[in-house]
């Protein structure tokens, strides 16, 4: 039987994965590997897959290269789930940049971008060559993601670029030869795609697979448990998913700011406390500890332990900067307000595209929520199901 590889990092880009991998596998059209990136892993093996990891490609030559995963790791804040994974994905990364650019530039990108900087270009390589799949499919990130597909191109392999939005920063995907095929949330993105110079047989709109599950009448349900069991009937239930932005955009070296999450959800909370008829939810990602917070108990901690449709068809409004839970909410129903400021604006216009109702920066916030709260449910704003099986026949048509 032929092998698919997938690469994918967490968050957004494994739950747009998983449904996919997940058909295959079942349908018996291929043995399906998918490379776990960071916090990727525990979801992948969690959806019962085959986890591949940096780890698992150490040779006795990366001797060095773990000395320096070691020196990385060590300067990072927050638990490490799995320390080798670290040290192998860090030091890996870390040895190729160096080659490439010498120990001081290395030290020099580092230090601006962090994990930015990365294109293991090589290390790539040498994983999918040891995997030796018939196709590779990954996710529109700009570091390993990126590099599996240009390694896939070098070694003359076959390959498929998920795309989950908007495709606005990616430079790297407008360009031919970039992917065989690029699979893109909807018409409006791969029109622009193509006016960018990419064949129109490369570009298919498929629609997300992560965002399949939000029509499932189920959630609804269970959307509508979780209020009843919560006590939150006649409340106006706010979420606010936490994010990070960064000191530079990684792709243009923008300057951003680190603290505009916080001084974004303080006003949030400054908001909520003036009230008496709202809870705000507050949803780390993956892997993340929980923001310091306001003992209230209009304040909640809702954890990845909760299916994120099943919270979105409970919640009235979402409140973001640009995750990508701002998008699934209104395809949900729910209520959207953008807080701008973000090095990433450009790349995430909600409110042009007709999908936040409400956009606001720091100081404005809750004019916006006072507006917002005050609007029903969205009605018709889901899209069209079945993308997982649209990116499947994709897929297929390489094996």
């Amino acid at each position: 039987m032929k092998k698919i590889l997938f690469v994918t990092y967490g968050s957004g880009h494994v739950r747009m994965v998983v449904p996919v991998a997940h058909a295959l596998a079942a349908r018996g059209v291929a043995q399906v590997q998918v490379l776990a990136l960071t916090t990727a892993a525990p979801v992948a093996r969690s959806a019962g897959l085959d986890v591949l990891q940096f780890k698992d490609f150490i040779t006795p030559q990366d001797t060095d290269a773990l000395v320096h995963g070691r020196r990385l790791m060590a300067g990072m804040t927050g638990p490490i789930a799995d320390p080798a994974e670290t040290e192998a994905y860090l030091g890996l990364c870390w040895a190729e940049l160096e080659e490439d650019v010498g120990p001081q530039e290395a030290a020099r990108r580092y230090e601006r971008d962090g994990r930015q900087a990365f294109l293991p270009r090589r290390v790539l390589q040498r994983i999918v060559e040891q995997v030796a799949p018939a196709v590779v499919v990954a996710t529109n990130s700009p570091r390993a993601e990126r590099a599996a597909l240009m390694a896939a191109r070098e070694l003359g392999l076959p390959s498929v670029c998920m795309v989950d939005l908007f495709c606005l920063d990616e430079v790297w995907i407008r360009q031919g030869g970039f992917a065989d095929c690029v699979c893109v949330l909807n018409e409006a993105v791969r029109q622009f795609l193509i006016t960018e110079g990419r064949n129109p047989e490369e570009v298919s709109a498929t629609g997300n697979p992560a965002f399949d599950a939000l029509g499932d009448p189920v959630q609804v349900e269970a959307g509508r448990l979780l209020r009843k069991e919560r006590g939150w009937n006649n409340k106006k239930l706010l979420l606010w998913p936490t994010q990070v932005e960064p000191a530079f955009h990684p792709f243009n070296g923008q300057s951003g700011n680190p603290q505009l999450p916080v001084m974004a959800m303080t006003e949030v909370i400054a908001w909520l406390m003036a009230r008496q008829d709202a809870v705000l939810c507050v949803r780390p990602r993956a892997g993340e500890t929980p923001p310091s917070l306001p003992q209230d108990a209009r304040i909640v901690v809702v954890g990845q332990e909760t299916p994120l449709a099943r919270l979105l068809h409970a919640v009235d409004v979402v409140v973001t900067l640009n995750s990508t839970v701002g998008l699934e909410g209104r395809l949900a129903g729910t209520r959207l307000v953008q807080v701008l400021g973000s090095v990433f604006d450009k790349a995430m216009p909600l409110k042009s595209y007709g999908i936040a109702d409400e956009d606001a920066t720091i100081g404005s916030i809750g004019v916006a929520l006072d507006r917002a709260i005050r609007l029903p449910r969205a009605a018709g704003a889901q899209q069209g199901g079945g993308a997982t099986d649209r990116v499947l026949e994709v897929i297929r048509r390489f094996l």
